[in-house]
């Protein structure tokens, strides 16, 4: 199990972002934190989840939401991503192989999924 869960959405606007995430928690706490963040706590299985949501991380047209705690319904970057595609039908990207600073794999290995299918790239 990962200790976050952090996900990059192409062009989504946060609002639909919301709406995805009504789906799965109930939202205890949200709150405007700057022109570009959105920060949220979120109730799952009587656990609260602190999130950002982050506008324009990876260039103009990328959304950053990062789950603060281990304690999401996914055990891992991929399978959140997953169901976010699900429900919001943007492309969806993540890191392949989750924040593991020991690993000597390429830290720009990332995983993707769209309209396409999924699947490894490097990302730079």
């Amino acid at each position: 199990m990962q200790p976050d869960i952090e996900i990059y959405l192409l062009s989504c606007p946060t609002e639909r972002i919301i709406n995805w995430l009504e789906q799965d928690f109930s939202i205890l706490d949200m709150r405007k934190a700057g022109d570009m963040a959105t920060k949220l706590v979120l109730e799952h299985e009587h656990h609260e989840i602190p999130v950002t949501i982050l506008e324009q991380a990876a260039g103009k047209r990328f959304t950053s939401v990062w789950f603060d705690s281990e304690l999401t319904p996914w055990q891992s970057d991929m399978e959140c991503a997953k169901r976010a595609f699900e429900f919001l039908q943007c492309e969806i990207r993540c890191n392949y192989q989750g924040w593991q600073e020991d690993l000597e794999d390429d830290p720009d290995l990332w995983w993707r999924i769209n309209a396409n299918g999924e699947g490894t790239y490097i990302w730079r």
